[in-house]
């Protein structure tokens, strides 16, 4: 049962990814699609516009998100190909346990950037 329920989480993280990366797109890269819908978009990729966009709320929060499944989703994956290859109970506890603090780890590191520019 559990095995199912990461399973589920993996692919509902493949679904996520699609969706905020999407957004990530969206937002830098198709200036003429935002400048349709009347959104402003000139020089999405400049220094200014990325702090700008930093000390909002709403992309420090997608970034965040992007980053906590992306990470999932790829440890995951990667865990799963590496189980293919051992057979041993002991081997599979110990690679699940270096991914958990290794995506941690990860995790952490990764937030570090858009929290302090959304607080300064």
């Amino acid at each position: 049962m559990r095995r199912t329920r990461l399973h589920l989480l993996h692919m509902f993280s493949g679904i996520a990814i699609a969706v905020l990366a999407g957004i990530h797109m969206v937002a830098l890269h198709l200036e003429e699609v935002l400048a349709f819908f009347g959104v402003d978009a000139s020089e999405p990729t400049s220094w200014g516009a990325m702090i700008a966009r930093s000390s909002q709320g709403i992309w420090v929060g997608i970034y965040i998100a992007l980053l906590a499944f992306l990470l999932y989703h790829a440890l995951y994956g990667l865990r799963g190909i590496i189980l293919e290859l051992t057979p041993s109970a002991r081997k599979e506890r110990v690679i699940t346990w270096l991914f958990v603090v290794v995506g941690i780890a990860v995790f952490i590191w990764g937030s570090y950037v858009p929290i302090s520019l959304l607080s300064s």
